[in-house]
C-alpha cells in the first residue's frame, strides 16, 4: 500500500475539529527545520488534498511528520498505528541509497549556495534496523523525548578592536542554531565572550542536570583563533597581542571540562566539539617539490594484559572534535554567507545525517571542502578531526 493511502486513512480517523487542528500545525510549522504549508493552500483542503500537499512538500518524510503532529495533538494511538503501517512500505536498501547519493554528496557547494530547506528525517525502519543489527557498535539513544540533549553555541562577533569584528558570523550562529534545533537539541546561545567568560560558560554547561537524560551533547565555539604556546586557542573579544594577550580560551579546556571527572552525567555518551577558528596564520597549500621527506617512525611496543570488571572509567572518552582548519592554518569566512566550514556542515548534515553516523558526516565535509575550486594554490582549506575518542558509531536519527 502506498504512503498516501496510509496517511489518508489516518486523517479519516480524525473528527472535523481534530482535522482542523492537524492543518493548523502544518501551516504554523511542525518544527523549525520543516517548511510550513501556507494557510491559503490548506484552508479549503480536504483530507486527500492535505495528504497530496504533504507528499508534495515533504516527499517520503510526510509519514514521519504526520506521526509527529499526531503526537503533538496527543493522538498517540493513531500515531502508533501509523508508525506500524509505515514500516510496511518498501524502502531502498541503505547501500543503494548511499550509492545514489554519493556523487552529489561529495560535490563542492556552489558559490550561490543557500541553506537547505530542511533536515532529511531518518526513517523509522532504518533506525530499527540499525538498532537491531549494530546494537553493540552504536551509541544507543537513551532519551524517549524529541529533545536529544543540550548544545552550547558560543559565537564571538563584536570585538573591542573593531578591526577584529567577524562580519558574517551572525549567519553562522543562526545556521548552527537552526541545525542543532532541527536535530533535536536544546540550544544554549552565548555571544561576544572573553576567554574567561567562555571558560565559565563551558564549566557551567558541564554541570547541567539535563545531561543525565541526554543522548549526547554538542559544544560549538566560533571566534578568532591562533596557536599560542603550541596550543590551539580561542581569542576572547578583548584580546590584543600586546595589550591583552591573556584573553584566550584553550581548546583543550573543553575536554577537561566535559571529561568523566568534571561531567559524570555524560560518561559513555558522545560529546561533539565543533570549532570554527583559525589555528595560525599559514596558508593551507604548498607547492610540490621533486623529493619528499623520508618517513619518520617512532618506537612502539605491545603489552598483553588482563581486563577485569571494576568501577574505574576512562578519564576522557567518547569525544569527537572537528576543527575548521589544520594546525597553524588560517580558516576562511565570507562576510556575506558566513564560514565555509559551517556551510559545509549544514549542507552535509541536512542531506546525510538521516543515514550516516557522525564520523562519516565529518569525512563527507572534509572530502567536499578538499575539492572546493574556490581554494586554489596557497589558499587550500581542509578541516581536521582531532582528539577523537568515540568508541562507537553516533547516529543522530533526525526527526525520530
Amino acid at each position: 500500500m502506498e504512503l498516501g493511502t496510509y496517511l489518508t486513512e489516518t486523517l479519516e480517523d480524525l473528527v472535523e475539529r481534530e482535522f482542523k487542528q492537524f492543518k493548523w500545525h502544518l501551516q504554523n510549522g511542525v518544527r523549525a527545520d520543516i517548511e510550513a504549508i501556507s494557510r491559503g493552500k490548506l484552508e479549503k483542503a480536504d483530507r486527500q488534498d492535505t495528504v497530496d500537499l504533504m507528499v508534495q512538500y515533504y516527499d517520503q518524510s510526510a509519514g514521519n511528520i504526520t506521526v509527529q503532529v499526531l503526537r503533538t495533538m496527543k493522538q498517540n494511538n493513531l500515531a502508533k498505528e501509523l508508525e506500524k503501517k509505515l514500516q510496511n512500505i518498501q524502502q531502498p536498501e541503505p547501500e543503494e541509497e548511499a550509492s545514489a547519493e554519493e556523487s552529489e554528496d561529495l560535490a563542492p557547494i556552489d558559490s550561490d549556495w543557500g541553506r537547505p530547506p530542511r533536515v532529511i528525517s531518518s526513517k523509522a525502519d532504518f533506525k530499527k534496523k540499525v538498532l537491531k543489527e549494530q546494537r553493540s557498535d552504536i551509541y544507543i539513544p537513551s532519551s524517549t523525548s524529541h529533545r536529544k540533549g543540550l548544545a552550547l553555541l558560543i559565537t564571538n562577533i563584536i570585538f573591542s578592536d573593531p578591526d577584529n569584528n567577524r562580519e558574517g558570523a551572525e549567519k553562522d550562529e543562526a545556521s548552527m542554531d537552526w541545525l542543532l534545533s532541527a536535530l533535536g537539541f536544546t540550544v544554549i546561545k552565548r555571544r561576544n565572550l572573553t576567554g574567561e567568560e567562555i571558560r565559565t560558560e563551558v564549566q557551567r554547561f558541564s554541570r547541567r542536570l539535563e545531561h543525565e537524560q541526554a543522548n549526547g551533547a554538542f559544544v560549538i565555539i566560533m571566534s578568532h583563533g591562533d596557536r599560542i604556546e603550541n596550543k590551539d586557542a580561542i581569542l576572547g573579544v578583548n584580546f590584543h597581542k600586546r595589550r591583552n594577550p591573556t584573553d584566550v580560551y584553550f581548546i583543550e579546556e573543553v575536554f577537561s571540562s566535559l571529561n568523566s571527572i568534571n561531567c559524570p552525567r555524560l560518561i559513555d555518551k558522545p560529546k561533539v566539539i565543533l570549532i570554527q577558528a583559525c589555528r595560525g596564520g599559514l596558508s593551507g597549500g604548498v607547492k610540490l617539490k621533486d623529493s619528499v621527506c623520508p618517513e619518520e617512525s617512532g618506537g612502539a611496543y605491545d603489552q598483553d594484559f588482563f581486563i577485569k570488571s571494576d568501577p574505574w572509567v576512562h578519564r576522557e572518552k567518547d569525544f569527537a572534535c572537528f576543527m575548521s582548519a589544520l594546525p597553524h592554518i588560517s580558516a576562511f569566512r565570507s562576510p556575506v554567507n558566513g564560514s565555509f566550514f559551517i556551510s559545509y556542515i549544514l549542507d552535509v548534515f541536512c542531506k546525510s545525517a538521516h543515514h550516516y553516523h557522525i564520523m562519516e558526516l565529518f569525512r563527507k565535509v572534509a572530502a567536499r571542502m578538499a575539492k572546493d575550486p574556490r581554494f586554489g594554490k596557497e589558499e587550500k582549506l581542509l578541516p581536521c578531526i582531532e582528539r577523537t575518542s568515540l568508541v562507537k558509531k553516533y547516529f543522530l536519527f533526525p526527526g525520530l
